[in-house]
Order: C-alpha cells, then structure tokens, then sequence
C-alpha cells in the first residue's frame, strides 16, 4: 500500500483492515498506520514545516484515527480518511500557532509590564475595563466562545465540547463574536 491507493486490491485490503479495527482489532490498524505513517508524516510536514512538529501531528492524527475507527466510512478510502484527519489537526496546530492569547496590547492587567509607573497602571486597568464591558454587551454565545478562544486559549474542539456544538458552529459564532467585538471597540 505505502500509503498511496493505487489499485483497487491494496483500497479494498486498507478498507477490510479499518473495519476490523473498527470492531477493536489493534493489529489491524497497526498495519493501517504503518501502511500510511509517510503519507501522514509528509502531509504534516507539508503544512507545518518541522519535522519535530509534523511528527507530533502525525502520532496526533493515528491516535484521533483509532479513537475514531468506529466512525470510519468505507465508502472513503483510507488515505482521504487520514489526509483529512491530518489536515484537519495541522490547521489547528497553525491556528495555535498564530492565535493572540490576549486582547488588544496592554489588556491584561494581571501581568502588568515591569516598571510600568502607576499612570501606565490605571490607563491599562481602565481599558481592560472597557474591555470588559463590550464583552458583556456580546450575546452570550458569542462572548463565551470568544473568552474561550482569546482569553483562555481553548482550542476549537475544546470549546466545542464544553458548549455541545458543532466546530464549525463554534467557529462561525468566533467569527461573528470577532466581528462584533471590532465594531463596538472601534465605536468607542
């Protein structure tokens, strides 16, 4: 196989191997996994460009494969299956990478910057506050998704087990929350 479904034996042979570990059989999905680790690791690699990282996604995305196995379709091949499982985790680790854990600079009042004199103090204290209440005035499903996301550094699928939603739901409501927190703090 080696990852690549090029003829119809080696794609009905990774299908009956998904369906055995489907139904709990560990050695028929080692084989899965080692039939298409390169693949896996490539695709990470691809979008992540570190090894180190592409190798974490890698052993992420065949941990999340056999905690999944019972949701396999086999009308999909197994490499699609995986390739999206994989992409799917490498966006989320490129998301993490770039998402601001913070409000706008100089919100977060609980680590104030060192040798900040007392004016500095209360300019920050005064506009987390204000910060605060734009939030507030979100409706409540998107300022908790936005606190979750920003504030707390939850990852999607976190916050969408916590508020019993769909990730795309959760990522529609951030955007929306994102939007509307921008024009109430550009109101100001």
């Amino acid at each position: 196989m080696g990852g690549k479904e090029r003829s119809g034996g080696a794609l009905e042979d990774s299908r009956r191997e998904m369906q055995k570990a489907a139904d709990g059989d560990r050695r028929a999905f080692d084989r899965v996994a080692e039939a298409y680790a390169n693949m896996v690791i490539a695709l990470a690699y691809r979008m992540l460009g570190s090894r180190d990282e592409a190798l974490d996604c890698a052993q992420d995305a065949f941990v999340k494969a056999w905690q999944n196995a019972d949701r396999y379709n086999p009308k999909w091949s197994v490499a699609t299956w995986l390739r999206r499982i994989t992409r799917n985790l490498a966006v989320d680790r490129l998301r993490k990478r770039r998402r601001l854990t913070h409000f706008p600079e100089g919100l977060d009042e609980q680590h104030p910057a060192s040798g900040s004199g007392p004016e500095e103090q209360l300019r920050r204290k005064e506009r987390a506050e204000i910060v605060r209440k734009k939030l507030e005035a979100l409706p409540e499903k998107y300022r908790t998704v936005l606190i979750m996301r920003e504030m707390e550094g939850l990852e999607i699928s976190e916050i969408a087990r916590v508020t019993d939603a769909k990730p795309a739901t959760v990522r529609w409501r951030l955007h929306r929350a994102r939007s509307l927190f921008r024009d109430r703090w550009s109101s100001e």
